[in-house]
């Protein structure tokens, strides 16, 4: 967490990757199954992905300089449970993310 840059609030995620790893914060949330939902979050950064994974399968990225909203419409699978995933690109600097909700 850091306290600058931020999209709103005090405070926003901020991943860090290095040149054998990507940056990556991940959370398991369980929805509704077999129902279509939207990912939205702010990111600014060079290579910054969004995406679910698991029980679902979508991702976008940008590489804006300055904060930008990306969408990600994705579909439950039988369990409902995804992983809800914020990443950086190995070695393209820091990527910071904000505002994240599921709808």
């Amino acid at each position: 967490m850091v306290s600058s840059p931020v999209h709103s609030g005090s405070h926003a995620l901020q991943v860090t990757p290095t040149s054998g790893t990507t940056g990556e914060c991940d959370q398991t949330v369980t929805l509704q199954p077999n129902h279509s939902y939207t990912l939205t979050g702010w990111v600014q950064g060079p290579y910054a992905y969004i995406g679910v994974s698991g029980g679902a399968s979508a991702s976008t990225w940008s590489s804006g300089t300055t904060w930008n909203k990306l969408t990600v419409p994705f579909t439950t699978g039988a369990s409902g449970t995804v992983t809800v995933y914020v990443h950086g690109w190995y070695a393209q600097g820091n990527v910071d993310a904000d505002d994240f909700s599921v709808s």
